[in-house]
């Protein structure tokens, strides 16, 4: 994906334009992609560093969360969680699994997180959460999410959280998103191309549905 720049006068006429479409909107919704998160060590998939960018130009790309080193939100991030603690915004939408906008103090009724995150294990029995300070998979096999911990309620076995490739999006999570997306007035989006479905849809629905503006 090809980055375009704005001289800084332009930039600075866009973010005022911006602070007024949120100022006056009555239902704002933010969607978040990979490239929210270059920033904190972590590599996107499109932009020009890439990892689908550097495989296609025949470079080895790869993109891991390590335990060895500690992620810590954005400036980005940070100004989401305080939209969303001022009422500008009413819920985020992320694609991303590493953790960083639960990180920020976003609360957990006000994100929808598609693809998983990297710290939420989940008991396969009884549907209880565990939040853990570290990267909760452990699985060598794509398809397998056994963490090998039990669960704290009922003794049942941990998954992780993260969603792989033809794997089906966590349907609470994917059916607020649409809920949320359903009623906006404003959408505005971070860090991602539009490129994978259905979380690529959700962003455009006020457009579609001739409610609100959308804003990338």
């Amino acid at each position: 994906v090809k980055e375009y720049f704005d001289e800084p006068e332009v930039v600075q006429a866009r973010i005022k334009a911006l602070a007024e479409l949120v100022r006056n909107a009555d239902h704002a919704i933010v969607s978040t992609g990979a490239g929210i998160s270059t920033s904190a060590g972590i590599s996107d998939f499109r932009g020009p560093n890439g990892v689908w960018t550097l495989r296609a130009r025949g470079e080895r790309g790869s993109r891991s969360i390590s335990d060895a080193k500690v992620h810590y939100p954005t400036i980005g991030h940070m100004a989401i969680v305080a939209l969303v603690k001022a009422g500008y915004i009413k819920h985020v939408i992320s694609q991303n699994t590493d953790g960083l906008h639960v990180r920020s103090g976003i609360p957990g009724d006000a994100i929808s997180e598609l693809h998983g995150n990297t710290n939420k294990e989940q008991c396969e029995s009884c549907g209880h959460k565990v939040w853990r300070e570290w990267r909760t998979r452990t699985a060598q096999k794509v398809h397998d999410h056994r963490t090998g911990r039990r669960c704290p309620q009922c003794g049942g076995h941990l998954h992780d959280s993260i969603i792989n490739f033809s794997e089906n999006l966590p349907e609470d999570e994917l059916e607020r998103a649409y809920e949320e997306a359903g009623k906006a007035d404003l959408s505005l989006v971070f860090g991602t191309s539009l490129k994978v479905t259905p979380a690529a849809d959700i962003p455009v629905i006020p457009v579609k549905s001739g409610r609100g503006k959308l804003v990338i």
